[in-house]
């Protein structure tokens, strides 16, 4: 960038002239860092890639304590994009101040100064600093990409959700049991709130009036329906509570919500919970035992996911048809 234009850039606060470059010099790239946090004034929009990530950690510790800083000064308002995963969660979580959001495979950063600036650093194949970057403040080229970041910002998985998921994995890939009524009624609220399209549960009558016997239930269950998610139950006898709530919802969400039972499914004594076709909740009833009536187990085993799905579409086959034969009677 020629230096001429660098420092007016500097001075307007990045306003004008209007610019779209690749900058190659470090000095100036490493300036531009230190200058837009010199003057934000509303916040910045980061997507962050591995590289962006390390380089953030490893070698702008400073430039992070004065943001810190300007977060309350100026009452900003960052928000972050990042693949949160669990070689980096705990980094990701000791970021206190910013809004952070998860998503999986994030090839490429970029971050908005507010609304004003755009830039995206760009890294040599092994350097753990960006050797140039490339800089606009061209209005009609910001709002396509703040447009963009926004969208990515909509279906990204806030933070604390993404922590839960990761605890789910932890305690699938440990093989971990689950053996106390609030564990697994806990681990199926995780399920219901990290759910994005939809929720499959095939139950006994026994094992599912007590997993949704309490308040935290029943908040939840609206809430998944609220964001759209398709929640289909079948159960071997009906539970009156869960049918009607099950109505009142559809009255407001459009039939997100499908309920079957059918007494013709046999004994059943286990419950089978499937969040988006990629996690398994599964739980036991032992009859036999008064102390730890209830076992669950948690997979993300694609082979057992999918038998359990199959399962689920044939009994649900089986009962739909048996309604439409009732009917013809």
């Amino acid at each position: 960038m020629d230096e001429l234009i660098y420092r007016q850039l500097q001075k307007s606060k990045f306003y004008h002239p209007e610019v779209t470059e690749v900058i190659h010099e470090i000095n100036q790239l490493e300036g531009m860092i230190a200058g837009a946090i010199k003057v934000v004034e509303k916040g910045f929009d980061m997507v962050w890639d591995k590289m962006m990530f390390n380089f953030h950690f490893h070698h702008l510790h400073d430039g992070y304590e004065a943001m810190e800083r300007l977060i309350d000064e100026k009452n900003l308002k960052i928000r972050l994009i990042v693949e949160a995963i669990p070689e980096n969660i705990e980094q990701v979580n000791s970021i206190t101040n910013y809004e952070i959001r998860h998503l999986d495979d994030i090839k490429s950063n970029f971050g908005i100064l507010d609304g004003r600036a755009y830039v995206v650093s760009i890294f040599n194949q092994g350097s753990s600093k960006p050797q140039q970057a490339f800089f606009s403040n061209s209005r009609t080229f910001i709002d396509k990409q703040q447009a963009l970041f926004d969208r990515l910002w909509e279906i990204a998985v806030p933070l604390d959700l993404r922590n839960k998921e990761l605890k789910l994995r932890e305690y699938s890939n440990m093989s971990k049991t689950l053996n106390k009524i609030d564990e697994i009624r806990n681990t199926l609220y995780t399920l219901m709130e990290t759910c994005k399209k939809e929720l499959i549960v095939f139950s006994s009558m026994d094992i599912l009036e007590n997993l949704t016997c309490t308040a935290a239930f029943w908040q939840r269950f609206t809430e998944t329906t609220n964001r759209k998610v398709l929640i289909k139950i079948l159960t071997d006898r009906s539970i009156s509570k869960l049918q009607n709530e099950g109505n009142r919802l559809n009255k407001t969400q459009t039939n997100f919500i499908q309920i079957e039972y059918s007494d013709k499914l046999g004994y059943i004594n286990e419950c089978a919970i499937i969040s988006d076709a990629k996690v398994l909740l599964k739980i036991i009833n032992n009859d036999y035992d008064c102390i730890d009536r209830f076992t669950a187990s948690l997979t993300y085993d694609p082979d057992q996911i999918l038998i359990q799905e199959i399962l689920f579409e044939k009994h649900w086959n089986e009962v739909e048809n048996l309604a439409l034969l009732n009917q013809r009677v």
